[in-house]
């Protein structure tokens, strides 16, 4: 019996500790549930419906303006003005929708105990979660930035159309001036700075998804998760004016300071009013987003880290 027990201890001492298996970070896993992500995203009646109510309202744009203003160039200002409206509102809307529901849904189907139960960490979860919302984003922003070039391109056709038939068989001079407003006409369409304010605006709706996945962490109510972004949405296109009224309250100002001034993405004003917005000024605004969404993100998974799931 003590020989047993001597062989027995000394088997258990001669067997190494179990080590815990370490699973380092993959990109491979993270672009696995980005496009699961996606894939789920698209298939939502909120989405589809937010999509189309923006393809609709940019199409209409092209009708609005024909009876609201005479001038061409007026019309065309109208409709860059009325789309880039509805980019940045329907973006926004996406971004706090889309991304409200990705961490509830899996925890109410019980589909998150079956993915962390496998080698994944949860930073990879939550990155892979908020990159399917991104893709979401870009997906529904170049659907309606292919509708606002297609507007556009149609007025532009029309409008050149209109006034070639207008100044035909007329005197040089009046051919001449037809020329100068076509090509007034075709600078107005062709407008490289409508880039830059769909960048902003898409840069926009990156941070508001990011706000709306830390909230989304520490809450599993669908409508606090929307209505807690949203809020904070509308505190950040005020902050300038609450800046300026507040400057003098130090304690005010620094509340103020930890939300983001989402006045600072509008560029649309600017470009229909006929301003250059040089890329130095839309750089900043991007990189400003950037730092941001990485602070949302950081914050977003040490709340995660931290639930019980």
């Amino acid at each position: 019996m003590t020989e047993m027990a001597t062989a027995t201890a000394s088997t258990v001492a001669a067997t190494p500790p179990t080590r815990r298996e370490h699973v380092g970070f993959s990109l491979r896993r993270v672009g696995v549930i980005a496009t699961n992500t996606l894939t789920e995203a698209i298939r939502q009646k909120v989405w589809i419906f937010l999509v189309i109510i923006g393809l609709v309202l940019i199409a209409l744009a092209i009708f609005f303006s024909q009876y609201s203003f005479a001038d061409q160039q007026e019309q065309i200002k109208f409709i860059k003005d009325t789309s880039l409206g509805v980019i940045s509102v329907i973006s926004t809307l996406i971004a706090i929708v889309g991304t409200a529901q990705l961490l509830p849904n899996e925890v109410e189907n019980r589909t998150i105990y079956t993915i962390l139960a496998k080698p994944v960490r949860r930073f990879e979860f939550l990155l892979g979660k908020f990159c399917g919302s991104l893709l979401l984003l870009a997906l529904s922003v170049a659907a309606m930035c292919v509708m606002f070039a297609l507007v556009l391109w149609i007025k532009e056709q029309s409008q050149i159309r209109e006034l070639s038939q207008t100044y035909l068989g007329q005197t040089s001079s009046d051919k001449a001036q037809a020329q100068a407003q076509i090509t007034e006409v075709q600078i107005q369409a062709h407008d490289v700075d409508l880039i830059k304010a769909v960048v902003a605006d898409f840069s926009k709706a990156v941070l508001v998804a990011a706000i709306t996945l830390l909230v989304s962490t520490f809450s599993t109510s669908l409508v606090f998760n929307v209505a807690v972004p949203f809020m904070v949405y509308v505190a950040g296109m005020l902050r300038g004016s609450a800046g300026e009224m507040w400057a003098a309250h130090h304690l005010l100002m620094a509340i103020v300071s930890i939300v983001p001034d989402f006045s600072l993405f509008n560029l649309a004003d600017d470009i229909n009013l006929g301003k250059v917005v040089p890329w130095v000024q839309v750089v900043p605004i991007v990189i400003y987003a950037a730092a941001r969404t990485i602070v949302m993100l950081i914050a977003a998974h040490l709340v995660f880290s931290r639930r019980e799931i």
